[in-house]
């Protein structure tokens, strides 16, 4: 697995978890009853939307940089104009990421209220086992980018905790 698709993979389960503790923190907290269904589907939209902004971004970014290299080479064209093969590959490599980040998404989306819904209200325990996703997530990050493990399992934590509150306060799903 190359360093892209790793990232694909790692933005998309963190982007689907935060964003499903985010949604559904006030019934997990509440103990409102989420059946397995719409967890399932909750998780989908929200693998949908991080899967779609993971492409426009990734789109954006490679064509930047081909735009740049294109300038470089030959200042006096367009080449926002060109149409190449590596915009091209650019297309198919964001398309893929997007399809990485959509599977993971849907995965991490699904960890806290799937868990919430078959342990039947169990929040403290979904919630517990949501942070602890985030924190490996954290960890494997930290081992990726050479940073401190221990910082980026401490900072995803936080950031669960922080979208949890957030969304409790917020009420989206109650």
């Amino acid at each position: 697995m190359n360093e892209d698709d790793s990232f694909a993979l790692s933005i998309g389960a963190i982007d689907g978890l935060i964003t499903s503790l985010m949604i559904t923190s006030n019934a997990i907290i509440s103990k409102s009853n989420i059946m397995l269904e719409a967890a399932l589907r909750i998780s989908l939209g929200s693998a949908v939307v991080g899967a779609a902004s993971f492409f426009v971004a990734e789109y954006g970014r490679l064509r930047q940089g081909e735009y740049r290299i294109a300038h470089l080479l030959k200042p006096s064209s367009n080449p926002g104009q060109s149409k190449t093969s590596v915009m091209k590959r650019n297309l198919s490599d964001a398309f893929k990421g997007g399809s990485l980040s959509f599977i993971m998404g849907f995965v991490g989306a699904a960890i806290p209220i799937v868990s919430y819904s078959l342990l039947h209200r169990g929040g403290v325990y979904s919630l517990t086992f949501s942070y602890l996703a985030l924190g490996i997530m954290g960890i494997f990050l930290g081992k990726s980018s050479g940073g401190k493990v221990s910082n980026w399992f401490i900072s995803l934590v936080i950031l669960g905790v922080i979208m949890t509150v957030a969304g409790y306060y917020l009420r989206i799903v109650s």
